[in-house]
């Protein structure tokens, strides 16, 4: 025979009241003395109330019953009038446990409301950037023959080079004569690749337009009929 831990007794004066509530939660196998040893160790050992209460406290032997859920709430001394208030005293929500919204943190109808935000300026700020880079089919077209040349440089310009474009058309040219010119420069370079001759790169379309690049393609460069030597005087 194993003798057992010694286990202190106390006397504790309760109302009617409080005894009414401590026999309600008497249950087969769970005295009195379990329910109020309960009670003491959810104190002692700082549970969550919404775990369950250990069966047994310590030093009180093998476990009596089995395990029972908390109903959430705090113990309280005031005894419920009827069933119907002890069932809906077991239903709420534990009060320590009540969602209380932390101010770090923003509902989520702020959130989704800065997201759809955001992506509105972002939709915004393509479209302005789509905007400015999209010109007259005239100059699209200019672009595109332009950027066709494989001997340029890289990083070109386009915002840049529409600007100057509409600073030149049709004030002092016409997209006919930038075209032309374009084609002139590129043919050139052609040529002297074709004799093995150096031959500059096209700059970046923005310094092109505005360093006048095109003027030297646009002039009558084509040479005057030498006159015969019998004519000389």
């Amino acid at each position: 025979m194993h003798s057992q831990a010694f286990v202190s007794q106390i006397n504790v004066r309760i109302t009617d009241q409080q005894l009414l509530w401590l026999e309600s939660q008497v249950k087969p196998f769970r005295n009195k003395s379990a329910v109020i040893r309960d009670l003491i160790d959810s104190k002692i050992q700082g549970i969550d109330t919404t775990a369950k209460l250990a069966t047994c406290s310590a030093g009180a032997g093998p476990p009596q019953g089995n395990l029972r859920s908390l109903t959430g709430n705090k113990p309280s001394l005031k005894q419920p009038e009827n069933e119907a208030e002890i069932t809906e005293s077991q239903q709420l929500p534990p009060h320590q446990t009540e969602a209380v919204p932390s101010l770090a943190q923003e509902p989520d109808h702020k959130k989704e409301y800065i997201v759809v935000k955001n992506d509105i300026k972002v939709e915004k700020a393509r479209k302005s950037r789509a905007k400015k880079t999209k010109g007259t089919p005239e100059f699209e077209a200019f672009w595109r023959r332009y950027q066709g040349c494989r001997h340029r440089a890289n990083g070109q310009s386009k915002p840049k080079a529409l600007d100057v474009w509409c600073q030149l058309v049709p004030e002092e040219l016409q997209p006919d004569d930038l075209m032309r010119a374009v084609d002139g420069a590129i043919a050139d370079i052609r040529s002297r690749q074709s004799i093995n001759e150096f031959a500059s790169p096209l700059p970046d379309c923005f310094r092109w337009l505005r360093d006048a690049c095109y003027a030297v393609y646009l002039e009558d460069n084509t040479p005057e009929p030498t006159k015969s030597s019998m004519f000389l005087i």
